[in-house]
């Protein structure tokens, strides 16, 4: 079964309070890992996320899309790419 990567688009909208607790929240993530990659996404300018099929990765994507909201009103850049 083929794998598939949700990643998380940069934006200097979002706090990094506001990605580590979608990641915690949506994805499972623990706390270290979650700060970890905030900080890779701020740098590189994306971060993956997860690594899983193609139905949990879409369904990742879509929550912290939908669901990460920063104060403004902007929603979390996500995508979903082959592994």
């Amino acid at each position: 079964m083929p794998l598939y990567h949700t990643v998380v688009h940069n934006c200097h909208c979002h706090t990094f309070q506001d990605v580590i607790f979608g990641l915690m929240r949506i994805v499972g993530t623990g706390l270290r890992d979650a700060e970890l990659k905030a900080s890779e996404i701020d740098f590189f300018g994306r971060g993956i996320v997860a690594t899983t099929t193609l139905e949990v990765a879409e369904h990742y994507a879509q929550r912290l899309h939908t669901e990460v909201v920063s104060a403004s009103g902007t929603l979390l850049g996500t995508s979903v790419e082959p592994a």
